[in-house]
């Protein structure tokens, strides 16, 4: 994305990663902040003064301080949407308009430009006035009500998981529009209204197909699969394992690879929909057999015979296994004289040396200066 300039009006999560993304993938991208900047900047924890929140999710951007009550802040904000490819804001809808900057306005500032907005509801309709955050996205969306322990309580996803698909089908639509932009020469492209919630529903695609089409209501099942089994953790002598067999062909050879081969004569577990009408029972064998033996012990069989299988590892065990390094899990910043360690893009370039986060406002002049300020404009305007 070398040569794409993104002006980026978000703030706290689902808009800076999305415009994260985009930098990581060589987009310039401008961070207009108002004068207290981003409110991601005093989310704890903090290294050094500095939000790791933060810090994560504004890396390879310039931050750019304006006050946008202001004409001069708004005139500022115009010019430089003028020389940009893309502009991305997740504000409360209606605030876009108020800073000249509604759909009509943009087409008269910059005509070829690319617009986003991510909000919880849209930008119209009748949800569209109410505030969100993830939590209230994943129970309004259904998201809670498939999440949880088998037969427990609805429970929210254990990350962001509104923000994050809402970035990434943001990131996906912006792309699309550039491409019809470019590719195909059209020059006036549609403004994206991308919703946290219809992005969470996309998310629930087997669940509504099931319900839909079949009249199933889903409910919390655990880490259970609920068209397969085996398809969940299990105990070990030492730690859990997750197994998952993906269709009947592989029970078979599950069952020769631990050494239970009598499983295959019980009529209760033959064929995959008798293990699902018998799966508490099939839960408990397995579970009996299964903690007889370490899961080093069973992970290193039941590969060596093409069983999806792993131990249930956790944050400390990936970013310390050697295996995050083979595949670039991690990228390094370099910042205030120390290195910081962050999740990598996995589609960017893997040699790619990420820049720190900005200090706020810190390339203000020089960004000023590129759209033909003078030295007294910028102080004035960073005054």
């Amino acid at each position: 994305m070398k040569g794409i300039r993104v002006v980026d009006m978000t703030s706290v999560l689902s808009g800076p990663f999305c415009t994260w993304l985009l930098a990581s993938m060589g987009a310039d991208v401008i961070k207009v902040e108002n004068p207290a900047g981003d409110l991601a900047r005093t989310t704890p924890p903090f290294e050094d003064d500095i939000s790791l929140y933060f810090a994560s999710l504004n890396r390879n951007k310039r931050s750019v301080r304006l006050d946008l009550k202001t004409d001069q802040g708004k005139e500022a904000l115009h010019k430089l949407l003028a020389t940009a490819d893309v502009f991305v804001e997740n504000m409360r809808p209606g605030v876009r308009d108020r800073l000249g900057c509604s759909d009509t306005d943009l087409k008269r500032i910059n005509p070829r430009l690319v617009s986003a907005s991510i909000s919880g509801f849209g930008q119209t309709g009748s949800l569209s006035h109410r505030p969100a955050y993830d939590i209230v996205v994943q129970a309004m969306s259904g998201m809670m009500s498939i999440n949880g322990e088998l037969g427990g309580q609805p429970t929210r996803v254990g990350f962001s998981v509104g923000d994050i698909s809402a970035a990434l089908f943001t990131t996906i639509g912006i792309l699309q529009r550039l491409y019809e932009r470019d590719a195909k020469g059209a020059s006036d492209t549609s403004h994206l209204d991308v919703s946290m919630l219809a992005c969470q529903w996309v998310c629930l695609e087997n669940a509504f197909a099931r319900y839909l089409n079949a009249g199933i209501v889903p409910g919390p099942i655990g880490s259970r699969h609920p068209s397969m089994t085996p398809f969940e953790p299990y105990p070990t002598a030492d730690r859990d394992i997750v197994i998952g067999l993906g269709s009947d062909k592989d029970w078979p050879r599950f069952c020769k690879a631990i050494g239970y081969e009598e499983l295959l004569d019980d009529t209760r577990f033959q064929g995959n929909e008798a293990r699902l009408a018998n799966r508490d029972a099939l839960d408990d064998v397995l579970s009996a057999h299964l903690k007889q033996r370490t899961a080093a012990h069973w992970t290193q069989i039941l590969i060596d015979n093409a069983i999806p299988c792993s131990m249930v590892e956790n944050i400390q065990t990936i970013a310390e296994n050697p295996i995050s390094e083979e595949y670039a899990a991690f990228s390094t910043v370099h910042t205030n004289g120390r290195d910081m360690r962050f999740v990598r893009n996995p589609i960017a370039d893997p040699t790619l040396q990420e820049s720190p986060a900005p200090e706020l406002g810190q390339h203000t002049g020089e960004v000023l200066a590129e759209l033909g300020y003078d030295a007294e404009a910028i102080a004035a305007l960073t005054r």
